[in-house]
């Protein structure tokens, strides 16, 4: 199982900011917002407008960031409470610092961008819904390896990846899954309660951070 670390208001040009780490996989995650919206034709009524940028570690964007810009709008549009910043947007950028897998795989940097985004929004002040994390796993051999490394990964006949809210300190409602690979049923259920174990495990080190943050950002008045 490979580790994590993660630190909050890490750059000093944006509303919030985040870095979160599994392994070699490193990412950094902004948040600008909310602004006013840079085109008119973006802008809606009753809601804000999510800007969402991904940027790999090396070389420009190409179709497999595009991609995890889609999956990460589908998930963050659903987290953050839209609607009370009508006539906004709120701009999201995510860059790759450290890829740590090969281009056929994205679970773990989708994972690192989902737990970087929380923390950046959090960071920014931004109303959500519920809290958020996310981990992944992959199958091999009819066994389910949590957060594996990136010879784990390159070996496994499928790989998993799960967004669950929390509540109370634990995993609550599933937000999101994807799946790549070959697998049954029984592997997908394995895999998710696999996960949200794992969630519950790495909700313990941010809710650590974020009170550390808070702890840093505090100014003391005596």
């Amino acid at each position: 199982m490979s580790a994590y670390t993660a630190k909050q208001n890490i750059l000093q040009q944006v509303d919030g900011s985040a870095t979160f780490q599994f392994s070699t996989t490193k990412i950094i995650s902004s948040i600008t917002g909310p602004i006013e919206v840079a085109r008119p034709r973006n802008e809606k009524p009753t809601e804000a407008f999510l800007s969402i940028s991904v940027r790999p570690s090396t070389g420009t964007p190409t179709t497999r960031e595009a991609f995890l810009e889609v999956k990460l709008k589908k998930i963050l549009s659903c987290m953050i409470n839209m609607e009370q910043y009508p006539l906004s947007e709120i701009q999201i950028v995510v860059q790759i610092l450290e890829s740590g897998e090969r281009e056929q795989f994205t679970c773990m940097e989708l994972a690192c961008a989902v737990n970087s985004l929380y923390l950046a929004l959090l960071n920014a002040g931004i109303s959500l819904k519920a809290s958020f994390l996310s981990s992944f796993c992959a199958s091999k051999d009819d066994n389910i390896i949590v957060r594996p490394t990136k010879e784990e990964l390159d070996t496994s006949t499928a790989n998993h990846l799960s967004v669950f809210s929390i509540s109370d300190g634990k995993a609550d409602e599933l937000i999101y899954s994807d799946s790549i690979g070959k697998t049954t049923e029984t592997e997908l259920f394995s895999a998710l309660a696999a996960i949200s174990s794992d969630v519950n495990k790495i909700n313990e080190t941010v809710r650590e951070v974020i009170l550390q943050s808070v702890v840093d950002d505090y100014v003391w008045k005596f």
